[in-house]
């Protein structure tokens, strides 16, 4: 009796690479960065230099937001990905 697997051979990757990057998108919410708008304070903000400083913090910690945003959106088309090979693939050893 042969035994067949019910994954794809690629899905367990996709499921792993998944996983990293919901892993790394993770990382970058919690990293000590994504707190630097609370550092320091109001009079930190007040001269020309420190109000330029403040927007590019801004928008910097807006680009890090959606980065992991997108980290997170990629690892859910791996892992639907990697159910649809699967799906495909026990119709075809079926």
């Amino acid at each position: 009796m042969q035994h067949h697997s019910s994954h794809h051979p690629l899905s367990s990757v996709l499921r792993q690479r998944a996983g990293h990057l919901r892993e790394l998108a993770s990382a970058i919410e919690r990293s000590l960065v994504m707190r630097l708008d609370d550092a320091g304070d109001t009079s930190s903000w007040t001269t020309n230099r420190g109000r330029l400083c403040r927007r590019m913090l801004d928008r910097n910690l807006h680009q890090l937001h959606q980065a992991a945003e997108d980290l997170l959106e990629t690892a859910i088309r791996f892992r639907q990905r990697a159910d649809e090979l699967d799906l495909i693939h026990r119709t075809r050893v079926a």
